[in-house]
């Protein structure tokens, strides 16, 4: 994949610039091998439990942009299955848990036991949500597509604008 690093940054960018997150809370990992990928959550454990405070909501989002089939993700002819990328984020340690993924059958993921389809959540209850939400760019059976003329994976591309307020309601045309 041809952008699948380039997404990821543009991804952390939209994080620290509109959505609040500090530089230092993000653990990016370009081209990543199953060691590499191990040792981010391996940090973002200790992170997050060097964290626990009673009154703070501990939050963790996870992107991917990559090669997948149906059984997980694929790096660098190495195999992280799914069911462990869903253990990896549950053992985090976070209340509210969002991972997406823009890769070919990332559908799968959402296929595992214990994932259930929601209402969407109002924003004025939000900060009183906990458990995971999984978003991915293609079925279990579908491929996920990446264009040279926007320099992205579509899925991605529309992930950012929607992030950079193209997806707000609230928003009035003028």
């Amino acid at each position: 994949m041809r952008f699948a690093n380039s997404d990821g940054e543009s991804i952390g960018r939209v994080l620290a610039n509109l959505g609040g997150v500090r530089e230092g809370d993000l653990i990016m990992v370009g081209d990543a091998t199953r060691a590499s990928l191990t040792q981010a959550f391996a940090e973002l454990k200790r992170r997050i439990a060097r964290e626990a405070r009673s009154q703070l909501r501990r939050e963790v989002f996870v992107y991917y942009s990559g090669h997948s089939d149906e059984e997980g993700l694929l790096l660098s002819g190495e195999r992280v299955t799914y069911r462990e990328l869903r253990q990896w984020i549950d053992a985090a340690g976070a209340d509210v848990r969002i991972a997406i993924l823009d890769s070919c059958a990332s559908g799968s993921l959402i296929r595992l036991k214990g994932g259930v389809h929601r209402v969407p959540f109002l924003s004025d209850v939000s900060t009183q949500a906990r458990g995971h939400a999984f978003l991915t760019a293609s079925s279990a059976d579908e491929a996920a597509q990446e264009s040279d003329r926007v320099g992205a994976a579509f899925f991605t591309h529309y992930l950012l604008s929607g992030l950079r307020g193209a997806a707000d309601a609230t928003t009035t045309a003028g």
